[in-house]
């Protein structure tokens, strides 16, 4: 029953009574909900029922997943930044322990881009060790990247000023 209740969406777990599902007169709890951009709980089942999952593929060293949530569910979720599983699964995301959201698939602002380290345990998200250090070194790789990409920035900055210092 434990492992049912934690795959379940999170958002009716505390936020019953703003979501307007804590009986009683509420319609004050709900006006409020509804000012401040929170979805009822019939718009938060839809999401769910409407939200798609694609197919898994892998690297060799993560499975990846891509999840199409409805458009309109975009006015709940944080902008500029990727969210912690707790959150996602708030929203009503449901997949296996162990899956990060890592990015978003800037051509269409709905897909959230998701993985994991291959060997994850679905139950626990637990990664096993022999997968520990491949993902230290992958990360290391990436910023490293990050680190290149931004200095190749600052140079093309560099020389548009110079090129425009010269134009004067």
């Amino acid at each position: 029953m434990a492992a049912v209740m934690e795959q379940a969406p999170m958002f009716m777990n505390n936020n019953s009574a703003l979501l307007g599902g804590g009986g009683g007169d509420d319609g004050g709890a709900a006006a409020a909900a509804a000012a401040a951009g929170v979805p009822d709980v019939e718009v938060q089942a839809s999401w769910t029922e409407e939200t798609d999952y694609s197919e898994k593929y892998c690297d060799d060293i993560y499975e990846y997943r891509r999840v199409t949530v409805p458009r309109d569910m975009l006015r709940v979720l944080p902008v500029g930044r990727t969210m912690a599983e707790q959150e996602w699964r708030r929203h009503g995301i449901t997949m296996s322990r162990g899956w990060e959201h890592y990015d978003h698939h800037s051509p269409e602002a709905n897909v959230l881009l998701f993985r994991r380290v291959l060997g994850t345990c679905p139950k626990t998200g637990g990664i096993p060790p022999e997968m520990m250090e491949k993902v230290a070194q992958r990360e290391l790789y990436i910023a490293e990247l990050v680190r290149a990409r931004e200095g190749m920035i600052a140079e093309q900055a560099a020389r548009q000023e110079q090129q425009q210092g010269d134009m004067f």
